[in-house]
């Protein structure tokens, strides 16, 4: 299930998904002064056009999901790591992986556990693999009935080695479709 994202959401989203190339999997900087600038200054009220956030830990947690697919670590860092749940948790794993910090982000992946959103983006990256040459990622997802979290840091940190830009740009599209699931998952349960 999609959500209907308020219009400042939506402005930001659209802006991030003209991004080419995709965001890095270990950004140096920001990448849009000016998105950090407005999700910082923006209240949960203002960010949602005026609907009521039922639950403020997901409104923060769709500010820090914001700001790292625009490479915010810091700032997106600055407000999960205040996140004490499930979903909080998995928005500061990916912030440590991006960072590059992988021993950090599997810890917080360990307290993760199985995401709900884990079957829907597994399922994405099954049609992402269906147009490439990358056996050996498709088999591996595959073997396994649930994404594999941990799986995937391993491979940044590979790839972080390695630079294969045929993988790196396949790990790019993950990166992409995991935020975007897990931003929508926050959306919804702000507001539910």
């Amino acid at each position: 299930m999609s959500a209907e994202y308020s219009s400042v959401i939506t402005n930001i989203i659209q802006k991030l998904e003209t991004r080419q190339p995709l965001p890095p999997l270990a950004p140096e900087k920001e990448w849009d002064g000016e998105i950090v600038k407005q999700i910082q200054n923006i209240s949960l009220e203002e960010l949602f056009d005026g609907q009521t956030v039922k639950d403020l830990e997901f409104g923060n947690a769709v500010k820090s999901g914001l700001l790292l697919w625009n490479d915010a670590l810091e700032e997106s860092h600055t407000i999960s790591q205040h996140l004490n749940s499930q979903t909080g948790s998995y928005w500061h794993g990916i912030m440590h992986r991006r960072e590059p910090d992988y021993n950090n982000s599997k810890y917080w992946f360990g307290r993760v556990g199985n995401h709900p959103v884990f079957p829907a983006l597994r399922k994405r990256v099954l049609d992402i693999l269906a147009d490439s040459p990358l056996d050996d990622c498709l088999e591996a997802i595959q073997a396994k009935e649930n994404w594999d979290a941990y799986q995937f840091v391993d491979w940044c940190q590979a790839e972080a080695e390695n630079g294969r830009k045929e993988v790196i740009n396949f790990l790019q599209k993950v990166q992409v479709e995991e935020i975007k699931l897990l931003l929508n998952y926050s959306y919804q349960h702000a507001l539910a």
